[in-house]
């Protein structure tokens, strides 16, 4: 009995453990805060919340996160250089990105970009942090009617496609 008490209680220590203060997600909400997290951080792993038959993400990617705004993103032997910014809006953290080049070469998916078709478009997509460090990549919540038929703003499973998790320094 004792010895299981002391591995519910080793177990709730880890479990009631912060998050390393370099991962924890900003405390604050502005966009100026988002950049430098995701700056500071520097280096991310994007995965699709999609898997394959073995439990693999069917995609992960290496993101770059530079003080001066601009990514590279490493996605199989793909390399995409970006302009990147954040800004909010009604509550949602976003992130926006410009592909201004890429090497041509296959991406964690096998596909190719024509390095002719670039610089594209921007286009955003919201990053939900979490207390661990880890952001989901989603689409804007949508707006639906609650229970008392006032508008609330939901988050479907549907909606968020991927994670980015910080890497270690070093």
């Amino acid at each position: 009995m004792r010895a299981a008490l002391t591995t519910l209680a080793a177990a709730g220590v880890l479990i009631g453990a912060p998050a390393a203060p370099a991962f924890a997600q900003p405390s604050d909400v502005t966009p100026e805060a988002m950049a430098t997290h995701l700056a500071d951080i520097g280096s991310w792993r994007f995965e699709t919340r999609d898997r394959d038959s073995k439990g693999k993400p069917v995609c992960a990617e290496v993101w770059r996160f530079n003080a001066d705004g601009t990514a590279i993103i490493e996605s199989g032997d793909e390399r995409v250089t970006k302009r990147w910014r954040t800004a909010t809006s009604d509550g949602d953290r976003w992130l926006y990105t410009t592909s201004l080049t890429t090497n041509g070469q296959p991406d964690c998916m096998g596909g190719r970009s024509d390095p002719a078709e670039f610089p594209r478009e921007e286009s955003g997509l919201v990053l939900m942090f979490f207390n661990s460090g880890v952001a989901l990549t989603c689409a804007p919540p949508a707006t639906i009617e609650g229970p008392d038929g006032k508008p609330v703003r939901y988050v479907s499973n549907e909606s968020c496609w991927g994670s980015l998790v910080p890497l270690p320094k070093g």
